[in-house]
C-alpha cells in the first residue's frame, strides 16, 4: 500500500471543506471557486509526482473536483430552469464515485441543489403570474401557456429525483439487509460454536470424575492390601516367637 503524501491529505482535506460549504450553501462563500481551482493545480502536481496514487484514486478526485465545478457553473446561470437542467446533468458525470463517504456527500449536494433550483422556479413561476394577471388577459394565458410548461418539466424532473430516491433507499435497503444476515450467520456460528465447547466442556467433565472415582477405588484397594499383608507378618512373626519360646523352653 502506497503512503499517502503531504500533497494527497492537502488535497483530500480542501476537497472536503468544499463539499461541505457546496453543501450548506455555495452562495454564502465566494472563496469556493478559488478552492476549486487551487484543487485543480494541486491535483495536476499530485499526478506529475512519482508517488502518485493509484489510477480509481485520482479519478475519484478529478470526478469530485468536476462535479464541484458544475455545482459552481449551475450557480452562476441566471434562469432557474437552466441551473435545474444545469444541476441535474450533474448527477450523469460527476455524482458516483467509488468512496461511498464522498458519494454519500455528493447525492445530498445534488438532490440539495435540485430541491433549491426548483424553489426559485416555483417562486419566479408565481410571482410571473401575479404580473401577468396586472398586465391583461393576453398575457395571462401566455404566462399560463409557460407557467404549465415548466411546470410540466418540474414534475419530470422531481420525479426523476423520486425514482432515484427511491433506487438509493431501495440499494441501501439491501446493503442492509445483507449486513444483517452476514451478522447473523456469524452470530449462529459462534452460538454453536459455543454449545459445542459446553458439550465438551461437560463430557470432559464426567470423564474426570470418573477417573477420579476409578483412581480413588484404587487407592483403596492398594491400601487394603497392605494392611492385609501387614497383618499378615504380624500374625507370622508372633507364631514363630510362641514357637521360638516353646522350642527354648524344653531345652532348659
Amino acid at each position: 500500500m502506497i503512503e499517502m503524501t503531504r500533497l494527497e491529505i492537502d488535497i483530500k482535506r480542501l476537497l472536503t471543506r468544499c463539499e461541505l460549504i457546496a453543501k450548506d450553501d455555495p452562495h454564502k462563500d465566494w472563496k469556493l471557486e478559488k478552492y476549486i481551482l487551487s484543487l485543480d493545480d494541486m491535483i495536476n502536481k499530485l499526478q506529475a509526482l512519482p508517488s502518485k496514487p493509484s489510477k480509481d484514486t485520482m479519478m475519484g478526485y478529478v470526478k469530485r473536483v468536476d462535479f464541484l465545478k458544475g455545482v459552481i457553473n449551475a450557480m452562476k446561470l441566471t434562469s432557474p430552469v437552466e441551473r435545474i437542467v444545469a444541476a441535474q446533468s450533474l448527477s450523469k458525470n460527476s455524482v458516483s464515485t467509488n468512496n461511498s463517504s464522498s458519494t454519500n456527500i455528493t447525492t445530498q449536494i445534488h438532490q440539495k441543489t435540485i430541491a433549491k433550483y426548483n424553489q426559485e422556479l416555483r417562486a419566479e413561476l408565481f410571482h410571473t403570474n401575479k404580473d401577468a394577471n396586472k398586465d391583461g388577459l393576453r398575457q395571462r394565458l401566455s404566462s399560463s401557456n409557460i407557467q404549465d410548461d415548466d411546470l410540466d418539466a418540474i414534475v419530470k424532473y422531481n420525479r426523476n429525483i423520486q425514482e432515484k430516491i427511491a433506487e438509493n433507499m431501495l440499494s441501501m435497503t439491501s446493503t442492509m439487509k445483507e449486513h444483517a444476515l452476514a451478522a447473523s450467520a456469524i452470530i449462529k456460528k459462534d452460538i454453536g460454536s459455543l454449545e459445542m465447547s459446553d458439550k465438551l466442556t461437560d463430557i470432559n467433565a464426567v470423564k474426570l470424575k470418573k477417573e477420579s472415582l476409578k483412581l480413588e477405588e484404587h487407592t483403596h484397594s492398594k491400601w487394603r492390601c497392605w494392611v492385609w499383608i501387614m497383618i499378615a507378618f504380624v500374625l507370622v512373626v508372633f507364631f514363630n516367637m510362641i514357637l521360638f519360646m516353646k522350642v527354648a523352653k524344653k531345652k532348659i
